[in-house]
């Protein structure tokens, strides 16, 4: 018997959900307050017609419409949750504050080269409800799942095979209150974990854990290992901090499923960040020209400072996602030669800066800070200059990757400078 499906938001997730229902003959309704659904009003009394409800993570926990339906006696899903009901095979999700899609990828890549059917989906930008109607849907299939804190924050019906917790750090605190909150959103994963299921964590999250008197049960605690390290090329991006973090959690649970280990190392040797993760991209008078526009909060940052050696021109700005703003422009301020800042929030990270006598100069536009930065480390052999903004895109772009292409092409317009790929 068919069912009829009330689907919150009418986004990526949300059309996805609807293309899932329909593929199994279910009747579903999108709402949407902006009038790309089919109904752009939601009440309790609308509840009455539908089995379940699926809301998409853009809606948070305050939202009128999934306060409603999160009240009522009707199930209700967030798209992950409703669509894993649905897919055959096993599922490993890979959350944490950053390196989720690297992480993603590569445990992708890394089963495809072990001989094993495998799909990158999640906050990814692929709807694991597409994924279920993909070819790839099978009993020996692996689903790797990228979940944001957004998409934790519901987890009825997702059932997990097993979990990598990255890291956790400041964001998102535009969404919520405190970071214990946002803790909890992320912690929900380990209540979808199967009697068997396999759980690694980078040893800064048991921290957390502990903090939070969450029980570790099987959790394993992912550490570096000197024999492993040995077998990665110098090229391989997995060979350095902070991609050498994810590599070693990534290993811990591949060993713990029984996997081929020459695959792994053949997957970590031969493959590419995706773009805007610190990635040389130019050099220009004996300087070098880092491109890490997707690093969106402080943790990123602070970890391409730490990657990188001395001396560094740092670029930083963008719009504010919360968190102790402060606190951050003080711990930059410590590890660059100088600092380069943009925009309205350039503004507040220029009083820090000055406070601790590092240079410091602020630009309304992107641009300027970008051309500033190339002609100060102008001539300065070892110099590095690193866009690693530390707040998200959307004051003057409409993404990360719209950032870092800018930067790439204001680079790469200052006379004499050359791509280095």
């Amino acid at each position: 018997m068919s069912q009829k499906i009330a689907i919150l938001g009418a986004g990526i997730s949300g059309q996805a959900a609807r293309r899932l229902a329909e593929s199994r003959g279910d009747v579903a309704t999108v709402f949407d307050q902006s009038g790309n659904g089919d109904e752009d009003t939601f009440s309790a009394s609308s509840l009455d017609a539908f089995d379940c409800v699926v809301v998409s993570p853009g809606f948070g926990k305050a939202h009128p419409w999934r306060r409603t339906a999160e009240r009522s006696n009707t199930p209700c899903f967030g798209e992950l949750g409703y669509a894993a009901r649905f897919w055959q095979g096993k599922i490993i999700a890979v959350t944490g504050t950053n390196g989720k899609s690297t992480l993603t990828k590569f445990l992708t890549q890394a089963l495809h080269a072990a001989g094993r059917q495998a799909v990158a989906t999640g906050n990814i930008g692929y709807p694991l409800s597409d994924a279920v109607l993909s070819d790839v849907n099978g009993v020996e299939s692996f689903a790797i799942l990228e979940v944001s804190s957004f998409q934790a924050e519901m987890p009825f019906g997702l059932k997990l095979d097993g979990l990598i917790w990255t890291n956790f750090a400041e964001d998102h605190l535009d969404r919520y209150e405190t970071m214990a909150e946002y803790f909890s959103a992320k912690a929900n994963l380990f209540n979808c974990l199967g009697q068997d299921g396999i759980c690694v964590l980078n040893p800064q999250v048991s921290y957390w854990m502990n903090l939070m008197n969450c029980p570790f049960n099987a959790c394993s605690i992912a550490y570096e290992d000197p024999l492993l390290e040995d077998q990665l090329s110098d090229q391989s991006p997995f060979k350095h901090f902070p991609q050498s973090e994810n590599f070693f959690l990534l290993a811990e649970l591949w060993w713990m499923f029984e996997l081929p280990e020459a695959a792994l190392i053949e997957t970590a040797n031969s493959f590419e960040l995706a773009p805007h993760r610190l990635r040389c991209e130019a050099n220009y008078e004996g300087v070098a020209f880092w491109n890490d526009s997707k690093a969106t909060n402080f943790h990123a940052t602070l970890a391409a400072l730490t990657a990188l050696e001395s001396p560094v021109y740092w670029i930083g700005g963008g719009q504010i996602k919360g968190g102790d703003i402060e606190a951050f422009a003080r711990e930059v301020a410590a590890r660059v030669t100088a600092a380069f800042v943009y925009g309205e929030t350039g503004r507040r990270l220029v009083a820090e800066f000055e406070k601790t006598k590092r240079s410091v100069t602020h630009h309304e536009k992107f641009e300027d800070a970008v051309r500033a930065a190339a002609a100060a480390a102008k001539g300065i052999q070892g110099a590095n200059v690193l866009l690693s903004p530390g707040f998200s895109s959307f004051d003057q772009f409409s993404s990360y990757e719209e950032r870092g292409k800018c930067f790439i092409s204001t680079v790469l317009s200052l006379n004499g400078a050359q791509a280095t790929h």
